[in-house]
């Protein structure tokens, strides 16, 4: 086998060294071509793919979707076509488009583009803004239908269960913890957390490890008896929809002179977002929660600074999702012999890094976020002073109403109420 090798070799030797004075002759025979003669080769252009969407497009379509959903909602007020149209847009902004460009995303653009001076594409801000528009007229259209994480839990409500009222306060503080969370870590450059933590976006990609894909999974399962629990109790837009959405202009009502207190549009309501009829109280009852509101006016700036206290205290634990600071944490635990078997520990000392200066760019990075989320942690506790005010109000009302910042205008109500 040796010689044979042997043999190959030789005869390789011998042909290239043939070629070699073949290869002289033919540069000589045909040199080089010039290309400075002026001669410009014309640039080869390639169509794009038919199924290709400019930005412009995106935004059209989402425009063109809260249109069709205001109008089915104030005019055509039939719950078979929403959930026909939530299907379209499932299709088109889910798996079409694949969850992106996304509103709820867009958060951090924005945030980002306010506080460290990046450009905001226009098509980002507009993706932005034009749901809160939208909320601002017409309440949350985009949330009943158009919202392709909200048309998809839509589909898997099959017997909605009351979230207790107690329960139901303390669930609703997690959106404004991902809220204020995602805006700290975007514009202290700890990436985009809302987006890695969509359960949906990776199902809409086909692209999800099976962490986010059981994780999707149980969302969904969840949905089957607590409707669309995504959207109530994490999803982050949907606290600037529910602030839009209080001072809109044309939400869905219940009718004063036609209501009957039937109560059916309570029961078949899936979010809860019918108030119940508050009959007078007596001077007794006024009494108490008068007290209780002065109370409460009291404390609202404890709570304020408690809520800061919190954020301040938790500012260092929120910072380990910079790489920054994970990069110091993993670093201070491995031995000096195991560094080499950590890629970003060997790609900071290749840059002439060394650990002293990597745990001094971590103490800056975490001093931002605990301001950044001592100002969340002081706002959070605002807006639940707010809350609680506000359900220590004594007005009393005589009629059913439509509650204006929990109603995602899904069309339930319509089917059931005998006085349309």
């Amino acid at each position: 086998m040796s010689s044979i090798k042997s043999r190959v070799l030789r005869v390789g030797a011998w042909v290239l060294a043939a070629l070699a004075p073949l290869s002289a002759l033919a540069s000589s025979r045909f040199p080089q071509p010039q290309f400075d003669s002026g001669y410009v080769a014309e640039k080869v252009a390639y169509p794009m793919p038919s199924f290709a969407v400019t930005p412009v497009v995106d935004v059209l379509m989402l425009v063109a979707a809260l249109c069709m959903a205001v109008f089915l909602v104030r005019q055509v007020r039939s719950r078979r076509w929403i959930l026909f149209f939530g299907l379209v847009c499932l299709g088109w902004f889910g798996f079409i488009r694949q969850g992106c460009f996304c509103p709820i995303g867009t958060i951090q653009n924005v945030a980002l583009a306010l506080f460290s001076g990046v450009r905001l594409p226009l098509a980002i801000a507009l993706f932005f803004a034009a749901p809160l528009i939208f909320a601002l007229f017409f309440g949350r259209v985009f949330c009943s239908v158009v919202c392709p994480l909200g048309a998809l839990q839509e589909f898997f409500i099959v017997k909605p269960l009351r979230v207790p009222k107690a329960l139901d306060a303390v669930l609703r503080v997690i959106p404004l913890i991902v809220l204020t969370v995602g805006v700290v870590c975007a514009i202290n450059g700890a990436g985009f957390i809302i987006c890695r933590t969509d359960p949906f976006v990776g199902l809409f990609r086909q692209s999800a490890a099976l962490p986010m894909i059981l994780t999707g999974m149980g969302v969904l399962l969840v949905g089957t008896v607590v409707a669309r629990p995504y959207c109530r109790y994490f999803c982050p837009y949907g606290v600037l929809m529910e602030i839009c959405s209080r001072i809109s202009w044309k939400q869905v009502e219940l009718t004063p002179k036609e209501c009957i207190n039937c109560r059916l549009c309570v029961g078949m309501c899936p979010v809860d977002a019918i108030d119940a009829p508050r009959t007078s109280l007596s001077d007794r009852v006024r009494g108490r929660q008068f007290r209780q509101f002065l109370s409460l006016l009291v404390f609202f700036p404890l709570i304020i600074l408690g809520g800061a206290g919190v954020g301040y205290m938790a500012g260092a634990g929120v910072a380990e999702l910079h790489p920054g600071v994970s990069l110091v944490s993993k670093w201070q635990g491995v031995a000096e012999a195991d560094e080499d078997q950590f890629p970003e520990i060997e790609a900071f000392k290749r840059v002439g890094g060394t650990l002293a200066q990597a745990e001094a760019q971590a103490l800056e990075i975490i001093d931002r976020f605990q301001d950044g989320c001592m100002i969340s942690g002081a706002l959070i506790g605002l807006i639940l002073g707010l809350r609680l005010l506000v359900l220590s109000k004594l007005q009393g009302s005589q009629v059913h109403q439509a509650n204006r910042y929990r109603c995602i205008a899904c069309c339930r109500c319509f089917a059931v109420c005998p006085n349309k």
